[in-house]
């Protein structure tokens, strides 16, 4: 049981020594609610404890420094705990942003619609009129010059020119997702 001396050394150490001990706590923790937060349970613990069989504290002042020492610790080794968590989920995050930016550097969209663009340019082609399909042929599969395919099949420039004209406009209605 404490005496009466005692509550008022209490009740002295607390005026005395409150802002001194926030300010102590507020240097390493860097956040003032956090500093008074500890300052407060300490004195909290203290007076909790004071009453206890086992409680055997001749300096009052120096006890709820050592409290205050030891809740700050408490403290900063939770936000070190917290940083460390953070620290995890933000390499994860960054893995897999740089993941994500590496796929899309490797992605091709001209590799990934090759062959629906070919489909469509194949089923195009065949569904043009006999005579101009192979007038398209003649002049980009086999690269043959406007005058070489107006001679084979008996026809002026401007005809081939007519026919071609044609298919690319046709190809290009196909194609208008694509360009």
């Amino acid at each position: 049981m404490t005496s009466i001396t005692e509550d008022k050394d209490f009740t002295n150490i607390f005026k005395t020594s409150k802002n001194g001990f926030i300010q102590f706590a507020y240097s390493y923790l860097g956040n003032m609610q956090d500093a008074e937060d500890v300052v407060m349970e300490s004195y909290i613990q203290y007076w909790e404890n004071k009453d206890k069989e086992t409680f055997q504290a001749t300096n009052i002042k120096g006890y709820i420094f050592t409290i205050i020492r030891n809740k700050c610790i408490d403290v900063l080794e939770e936000r070190k705990h917290l940083l460390q968590k953070n620290e995890e989920l933000y390499n994860h995050m960054i893995g897999e942003i740089e993941l994500n930016i590496s796929s899309l550097k490797g992605c091709d969209p001209s590799e990934l619609f090759t062959s629906e663009i070919e489909q469509i340019v194949h089923n195009t082609i065949e569904t043009l009129p006999n005579r101009t399909r192979e007038i398209f042929y003649e002049r980009y599969l086999e690269q043959k010059p406007y005058k070489t395919i107006a001679e084979n099949f008996g026809i002026t420039i401007k005809g081939v020119e007519f026919h071609i004209s044609k298919s690319l406009n046709i190809l290009r209605k196909s194609l208008k997702d694509y360009l």
